[in-house]
């Protein structure tokens, strides 16, 4: 029998929040996607003073020859999702827990690069194709793993 003024309930409960956070026996969803491209941006107003860093991502446009942009996010004081070598599949990957979905998240490329830029390359391809006719990485068919 339960009692609610006892320590029995806290001891019952722990263990089946930690049941219901870690989902499927612990493992934790992992949604997977492929760019062709990552950038490191530094964005500078034009005095030269820094402004922002943020991480594009990018596809290459066969048809117009071009890379364009799929997702974009801000980079904050953590760095926490800055793009890694994994030198084992020579591949670059960007990770990060999304609160949105409530999964871990990687994007994994081939190419990497890093810019200073005094404007921003994701405006700027957005005059090239509008925002709305963008394959975003969530609307980008996904492989989900299980961790």
């Amino acid at each position: 029998m339960i009692q609610f003024g006892s320590r029995i309930l806290p001891v019952l409960v722990a263990p089946l929040l930690v049941v219901l956070t870690a989902g499927a026996g612990g493992r934790v969803q992992t949604q997977v996607h492929r760019v062709d491209l990552v950038e490191w941006n530094h964005c500078y107003d034009d005095l030269g003073r820094h402004c922002y860093d943020q991480i594009v991502f990018y596809e290459w446009s066969p048809d117009y020859r071009r890379y364009h942009v799929v997702a974009w996010c801000l980079v904050d004081n953590n760095l926490s999702r800055l793009p890694s070598l994994d030198r084992a599949k020579n591949q670059y990957v960007v990770r990060w827990h999304d609160r949105d979905t409530g999964r871990s998240r990687e994007i994994w490329s081939p190419l990497y690069r890093e810019t200073w830029s005094n404007s921003d390359p994701e405006r700027a391809n957005k005059k090239l194709m509008d925002e709305k006719y963008r394959v975003s990485l969530l609307r980008q068919p996904a492989r989900d793993q299980w961790r």
